[in-house]
């Protein structure tokens, strides 16, 4: 999991200095990667029964939805989705590595899981 963070950081530090022809094919994809991210660890809480799922689910749905809502955004208006990116999306991605995804990996540490 932590390669996907690293990805996922790598991406979003792109954004922060590119060109600005380059910021919405960036953006886009940071929403695949995350998308991809997502998947593989709701397949693990699937496979594995993991104990606070929903939650987890919860938290991708609602995470990937304003990724998806400020790219929209940010199509008409450039600086609405460099504010995202610039002003929250490190806090956002941050908060949910230590807050849920660290359960996750406590979770796997814990039962032995092979990834």
């Amino acid at each position: 999991m932590d390669t996907l963070h690293d990805e996922f950081l790598d991406t979003l530090s792109k954004m922060k200095s590119c060109q600005e022809s380059a910021f919405m094919p960036l953006f886009e994809e940071l929403i695949e990667h995350t998308k991809k991210h997502f998947a593989f660890e709701e397949n693990i809480m699937e496979e594995h029964h993991f104990y606070d799922k929903k939650e987890h689910f919860d938290e991708h749905k609602n995470l990937l939805g304003e990724m998806e809502y400020f790219y929209e955004k940010a199509k008409k208006f450039p600086q609405f989705g460099k504010s995202y990116i610039h002003d929250y999306a490190y806090e956002k991605f941050k908060r949910h590595v230590i807050n849920i995804d660290s359960q996750l990996a406590m979770f796997i540490k814990e039962n032995n899981i092979s990834l």
